[in-house]
Formats: C-alpha cells, sequence, structure tokens
C-alpha cells in the first residue's frame, strides 16, 4: 500500500509539472529554441523514468500523447517537436537492438540444414513455430529485458549533446573566417552566432557588420554588438537599408536560425530573406549556424502556417489611428529562406549542404513519428 501510494504522489507531481510546462509555453515563458528544446528533453527524462509500461509500444504511445499536447500549446515553436521524435527515435531503436540480438540467438541456435527436403520442412516448422511465439508475445515486440536504463542513458546523452552544441559549431570558426575578412550577420538573436564569432576572434581578426533588425530586435541588435566590441572586435550596427550597398564589401553572411527544414530551407529573423538574396546577388556566400535540434522533418508546403507574427504597433504605432483604420500592418517575427539562398550550413557533426539536410532527418527521425 504504501508503496503505491508514492507512486500515485510521483503521478501528481509528473502531472504537476507537465501542466506547469505546458502553461510555460502557452505563455511564451520559455523562448527560443535552446530554451524550449533543452527543456523537453528533461521533461521527457522525468516521464520516462515514471512511466510503467510491458511492451515498447505503450511507452510510445504514451510520449506520442505528450507530444501533441506540447506541439498543440505553441505550434511554432518547431524545436520541442523536434525533441520528442529524437526520443522516439531513441526508443525505437533500442527496441529493435534488443529485438535484433534475440532473433540473432535464434536463428544460431536453429539446426543445420542438410538437403533439400530438410530445408523445405525446416523452414515450414521454424515459421510456424515464429508464428506461434509472436502470437503468444501478442505485438512481438515484448520486452524481455528493462530498456528502461538505456533510454534514461540515452535521453541523458541527447541532454548533454544540446549543452555542448554551440561549443562544437564555435570551433569550426577557425576554418570558415579568415584573417581581415568583413562579416555580416542579421541575426543578433542568436546566442551561436554570437559564441561562434567570439570563438573566432582568439585567433582571427575580422570586422562584424550586425544589421539593425527593425523593429523586433533593436535592442538585442545593440547588446550583442556590445559583447562583440568588448571582446576587441571591430563592430559596426548598420540599418536594413544599408545592406544592398555594403554588401560588395562583405566576404560572408553569417546566420542564425529558427529552424531548419528538411528540405534545406530555415526560418530565421524577419529580413534574413531578403539580406541572402542581396547576397546571392554579390556572390557572397552564405553560412549558417545551427544545432541538429533545430532540423525539423517538416517540409514547407504552407510556409505562411510557419511564420510567427509579432506586435504590429512596434511598426505603426496605434496612437496614429487615422492612418491605422487605413492600412494593414503585419509585423512577421520570421521569414522563410529558401534552400537555394545557403551555401553551407555548420552543425554540431560538421559542415553540410542544404541539399544534404534531408539525409540528416532520415538518420535522426523515424518515419512513423513525422505526425505525432
Amino acid at each position: 500500500m504504501l508503496a503505491t501510494g508514492a507512486h500515485i504522489t510521483k503521478e501528481k507531481d509528473l502531472n504537476a509539472h507537465i501542466e506547469g510546462f505546458v502553461a510555460q509555453l502557452k505563455r511564451r515563458q520559455i523562448q527560443g529554441s535552446y530554451n524550449v528544446a533543452l527543456a523537453t528533453a528533461q521533461l521527457l527524462l522525468r516521464v520516462v523514468s515514471a512511466a510503467r509500461w510491458t511492451h515498447i509500444d505503450q511507452l510510445v504511445t504514451q510520449i506520442k500523447i505528450l507530444g501533441k499536447r506540447l506541439q498543440g500549446a505553441q505550434p511554432r515553436e518547431l524545436a520541442c517537436g523536434n525533441i520528442i521524435r529524437r526520443v522516439l527515435a531513441l526508443i525505437r531503436e533500442e527496441s529493435e537492438d534488443t529485438n535484433g540480438s534475440e532473433s540473432g540467438d535464434g536463428v544460431a541456435n536453429s539446426p543445420l540444414i542438410t538437403s533439400m527436403f530438410s530445408l523445405l520442412s525446416t523452414n515450414d516448422e521454424y515459421g510456424a513455430n515464429r508464428l506461434s511465439q509472436s502470437l503468444m508475445d501478442g505485438t512481438g515486440k515484448s520486452i524481455k529485458k528493462d530498456l528502461k536504463p538505456y533510454i534514461i542513458e540515452g535521453i541523458q546523452e541527447l541532454i548533454d549533446e544540446l549543452r555542448n552544441i554551440d561549443e562544437s559549431i564555435a570551433s569550426m570558426g577557425v576554418e570558415m573566417i579568415h584573417e581581415n575578412e568583413t562579416i555580416l550577420t542579421p541575426t543578433p538573436n542568436s546566442k551561436t552566432v554570437l559564441k561562434f564569432l567570439l570563438r573566432t576572434a582568439q585567433k582571427r581578426k575580422f570586422t562584424v557588420l550586425v544589421v539593425e533588425v527593425f523593429p523586433n530586435d533593436v535592442e538585442k541588435t545593440h547588446e550583442f554588438a556590445l559583447k562583440l566590441a568588448e571582446a576587441g572586435i571591430e563592430t559596426t550596427v548598420i540599418t536594413d537599408a544599408m545592406v544592398y550597398s555594403i554588401m560588395g564589401r562583405v566576404g560572408k553572411v553569417v546566420l542564425g536560425t529558427h529552424a531548419v527544414l528538411a528540405n534545406g530551407g530555415l526560418l530565421a529573423s524577419a529580413g534574413a530573406a531578403m539580406i541572402c538574396q542581396c547576397a546571392n546577388v554579390h556572390r557572397t556566400p552564405v553560412v549558417v549556424c545551427t544545432g541538429l535540434y533545430k532540423l525539423s522533418p517538416m517540409y514547407p508546403f504552407d510556409v505562411e502556417s510557419l511564420i510567427e507574427v509579432g506586435d504590429t504597433g512596434k511598426v505603426l504605432a496605434f496612437e496614429d489611428g487615422s492612418l491605422v483604420d487605413k492600412v494593414n500592418v503585419v509585423n512577421p517575427l520570421y521569414d522563410y529562406v529558401p534552400p537555394e539562398s545557403v551555401d553551407l550550413c555548420i552543425t554540431n557533426m560538421g559542415g553540410y549542404s542544404p541539399s544534404f539536410m534531408y539525409r540528416l532527418v532520415l538518420d535522426h527521425y523515424r518515419q512513423e513519428d513525422a505526425t505525432l
């Protein structure tokens, strides 16, 4: 009875924790792909640790129900769904490894076949035995050894990967940025780009042009530029209108992302698509710094559904009542950048062409988990 009471208490605490996390997503108290991904992974660690199941399909169903609920709380925060799918792929992989080793033992212990008649009879008997065993097991995926420690270990490794992702990407900066090169970045809200530039500045001398990204990220732009200047990097803040005139002096455009889609396209700060097109006209390389947790198996069939719209009062103040009634004002927070506008994606696993992103999707996610 005491054990049952303790289990009920843990379940109530877990449900309260899930409710609190869903409320934080809805209220935007947790913002940014990294913060959402890390919080989601930590929540899944608690869920798997407290979950009870008899075969792996029950655990997969529980995770999918939770994932659908989290995605419904904040549909445009793709990092949450990405972590859910990574954990589902991890669970399926552990289950397949266990079933594979068991089936391998069964094949090794089968009798040696010495004739054609024995081949036919043995196959029939082996198939019948295998079928009856599958029927006895129910789904054929019943657990014969405890997978929970292996799944928990895999989620913990995923959390460690998230915490070390920026360092892995920043270490590649020396190979990408040359001495006395001019770098332009239109994503001052990206911590990955900030660490990438600060780490590279330890061995390279270069100039950074930071686009103001009016009206959403003006304060973050100046904070970003101040951190670079304090590190000894020559930094200049420019307006969005100056990008085309100054692009001829730029050696590379370095972007941070909100999400990377399966076709190699990406969601970045508003204005990034225009800057990438400008860079393509001037034949300036566009380099994207992104962690694999931002890689989504979704395709941009409906781009407008992926782009979040912000406060229109930043574009046109509501004090101008006579003008507000006559115009339709939209303030998108993100832009969709097509894969043709990007030259290289730097991830924590190395640099890849945008056309290779679909392969990374196949390596990290399962097709059956594409829709939660």
